[in-house]
This record gives structure tokens, sequence and C-alpha cells, in this order.
């Protein structure tokens, strides 16, 4: 987190792999360490080369010599290769083979047209502001349709959020629709393994419809204090540093932000490699890292199969913790932004982590930093003086043209949150920019609200795994 330029030099260089394109120039990328290779499990060791009871360079000696050369150089190969077989077995899908899919596949029809179900997951959205909660009709694709009130089971609400990793009791409460005058609605029309799949539509004769919100998320169960630059415990309860094994020890590398006990969102720019599942963990609960904290492995990484490492378009990734997080006063979920859910030009929003607090440090911070930056419109953030039509619709810009307030190196993967109704939503992953605080050069986020169908349908599809 860089609060204030104290450099004149080139922005940072781009992380190993990465070549951006040259009309908006290099970008700050993940803190990069190498990760130390696990100890192997096998020693060579050299032949005794005083015991041979003949001369070294008589011609039977040389041969036997090169027999035993070719010998030991085979053992080893072998020896290398069920190493390196064994050390990453367990490797994470950070490219996940694409869906087998019928031709001419109709989404969220209820009936399954893809290998791994994809067609019929993410049918389901929360509409802004009230989370009316909404799913696509069966009978028309992108056609989206709320719940009645009346006509469902009980407990749909919670096998709805249950679906996504959401295991708190939902709060739901009974609303109406002024863009919906004929009351048109879903209601339960029989069993099926997805939600659309067991619902109808028809007029909803109460006029009434179901809002459901799926956890107590975007709260701060502590007041924040204003003025400094270090958080205090407690004022972002959501962030992660996302870390990596690295010579005995673990590294901070990325950011990422808590949306429910089981996710973590991130960046997929963050993992520029393929590094065993092992290596990786999530530290919780803390401002810094040298002090207590909650500590997570993965189980699963999902990089977005539309990420573009070029371009940082569709810059987002999936952690699936491999136990479920008690949540505490420093350990709480942001919210996803909802459908149509919007953050305006000028809208003050912060961002936290712990990345470089001056760009010019080699260190990262031990310690949660935070900053106020403002959103700049899509507009703007393209003209030929910024970022000059790099700007893409899953991207979205925030900071100070002015320089001086940006995220850098090691914030990557971190949360942009946004206070509206009195609760903080997940605007933006931080994802990539020019230098650190540079003028005209402001953050650039991935925009949650355009991935959400993706997040939703990776969360879903991976409920039972």
């Amino acid at each position: 987190m860089d609060n204030t330029p104290r450099y004149n030099n080139a922005p940072y260089p781009p992380y190993p792999g990465f070549n951006p394109p040259v009309h908006y120039g290099a970008n700050y990328q993940p803190y990069t360490i190498q990760p130390g290779p696990p100890p192997p499990s096998y020693v060579i060791e050299r032949p005794p080369s005083n015991k041979l009871p003949f001369s070294f360079f008589s011609s039977r000696a040389s041969t036997i010599f090169a027999i035993l050369v070719v010998i030991v150089a085979l053992i080893g190969v072998a020896l290398i290769t069920a190493y390196k077989l064994n050390a990453f077995g367990n490797q994470t899908s950070y490219y996940q083979p694409a869906e087998k899919c019928l031709p001419n596949k109709t989404l969220c029809n209820g009936i399954a047209e893809c290998s791994e179900g994809g067609d019929e997951a993410g049918c389901v959205r929360f509409r802004w502001d009230n989370s009316l909660l909404e799913v696509m009709s069966r009978k028309q694709e992108d056609h989206w349709l709320p719940v009645c009130s009346v006509g469902v089971a009980n407990n749909f609400a919670s096998y709805v959020c249950q679906r996504f990793g959401f295991h708190e009791n939902p709060t739901v409460e009974v609303v109406t629709v002024n863009d919906n005058p004929s009351n048109v609605g879903l209601y339960t029309s029989g069993s099926s393994d997805t939600i659309q799949g067991s619902l109808d539509s028809g007029a909803c004769s109460s006029g009434r419809f179901l809002s459901v919100r799926c956890s107590d998320c975007g709260i701060q169960k502590k007041s924040r204090i204003i003025g400094g630059t270090e958080a205090g415990a407690g004022d972002w309860p959501w962030q992660i540093s996302l870390q990596i094994h690295s010579n005995g020890d673990y590294e901070h590398i990325c950011g990422g932000t808590i949306i429910n006990n089981q996710w973590v969102v991130t960046a997929s720019h963050c993992f520029t490699s393929s590094v065993p599942l092992s290596y990786w963990r999530i530290v919780a609960g803390t401002i810094n890292l040298d002090q207590d904290r909650v500590v997570s492995s993965i189980a699963a990484i999902f990089k977005h199969e539309k990420y573009n490492d070029n371009t940082d378009d569709f810059d987002v990734a999936l952690l699936k913790l491999t136990t479920p997080l008690t949540f505490t006063a420093g350990v709480q979920p942001a919210c996803l932004p909802m459908s149509q859910q919007s953050f305006n030009p000028n809208t003050r929003c912060w961002i936290s982590g712990f990345g470089k607090t001056v760009a010019t440090l080699k260190e990262t911070s031990n310690v949660l930093m935070n900053t106020e930056v403002g959103i700049i419109s899509t507009e703007v953030c393209n003209s030929p003086t910024v970022y000059d039509g790099a700007i893409t619709p899953r991207m979205m810009c925030a900071g100070d043209l002015r320089g001086g307030k940006d995220s850098c190196q090691g914030d990557s993967g971190g949360p942009l949150v946004c206070l509206q109704n009195d609760r903080w939503y997940l605007a933006g992953v931080t994802s990539w920019g020019t230098g650190c605080g540079q003028t005209n050069k402001p953050g650039v986020y991935t925009h949650v609200t355009e991935v959400l169908p993706w997040l939703y349908t990776k969360m879903e599809m991976e409920r039972n795994r």
C-alpha cells in the first residue's frame, strides 16, 4: 500500500512470464518468491575412487567405468522422476480443462448438457438493492424471475444458500417488486438436482416475493478509527494473506478476501506457475503477520478459464479452504455485490493489504495497511493520458490521478471494498497498475459485479467435492 510516491524511476518490472501490452507499460504484480523444493527422498553417493583393484586408465577399467556411469545416470534419472512425481502429485488445477458440452446447449433449462454440469450451475442471483432472489427461467435463457413467497418449501432459502457454500441461517424477508406488475414468479413444481429444475413459473397471487441474504456479511464488529494508515484490529476482517512455502518458511505473495467460511476470492495472476497445492496457505484474523493468526490450508485453486495474462482480463480466482473458518471479530466475510449493483465514479472506497508501503522497498509489510480511494470512471481511465483503452468491462479503476494513494506489489488479489447500505461490498480485486502511486496511473481492479456468474457457478459446482 503506497500512500506517498518517493521515487522517479521506472515502474516495477513484471513478474516472470508476464508480457504487458506496450500501450500501458509495465505492471505491478504479486510479490514473487521462488518456492524452495522439499528435501529429496534420495541421496546419490559418489562411488569410491581409490578402491578399484586395477588401473583406472586401463582399457578394462575404462569400459567398466563407462558402464557404471550409465547405470548411475539411469538410476539418477529414475530417482529424480520418482521424486518429481511424488512432489508434484498433489497439483492444483491452475489450468482446468474446458467442459465438454452438447452443441447449442441451453443454460439453466434443468437438463445437464455439459460434462461437469456447468450449464446448470450459477442460475441464481440476488438483485440490488433489496437482495431479491431471482432464478433463471427454464423456458427462456437469460430471463430472470423472482421466487414467490408462497408455494415453495420453508427451507428453500437455506437450500439455495448452501449450494454456494453459505451455511449460516439466511435472512429471509418478503418484498414486493415494482417492475413486475403481472406478479409472475416461480414456485415449487417438483424435486430436482438443480434449483431451477424444481421450479415452474406462474402468477404469484400474493404479489410478494422472497428476499434472501445468505450471510451476515460486510460487518465490522468494532468501530474503526479514521485517520491512520495502519489498520486496527477488526477493521478489515475479510482480509487474508496468501502465502507460499519457501526455504523452510512461508512468504506473503498476495492478498485475498473471505466471502464465506469456505471460499476466498483473489487474483488469477497470483498463480503464475504450477506449484504443489501443499505449498500454499492462507493467514486470516490478524493485522500483523508476526502475531497470532488463523491459518488454513487450501483444498483447491480455481483460476478463471478466460484469464488473459497479457491483458489481465478476467483476473479473478477462487480458493476453497480445506477446513471451514470459524467467524470471530477478526474473521468475517465481505459481501459479494449483487446483480445490478454499481459503484459510481467518485464513490469513496477502501483498499487494504500487506504489500509494499514504499515502491522502492524490497520487502512487503508485515502490518496490514489501508487507504481510502475514489472510483474513477472507465471513460477517464481509458483516456490516452491514463491507460489508453486497456480497461475492459471486467476492470475498474480506483485511486487518485494526482498519485499517492494506490496498491503496490504484494497487494495483488486483495479487496477494494465500498460501504453501501451499512455493509462493505467487495467491489474489486486488486489486479494491476503502472508503478505504484504514479500520476495518471491509478490502480486497476477486477470488477467483481461482472464476474459474479462465474463465482456462483464455480462455488455451486464444487459444493460436494
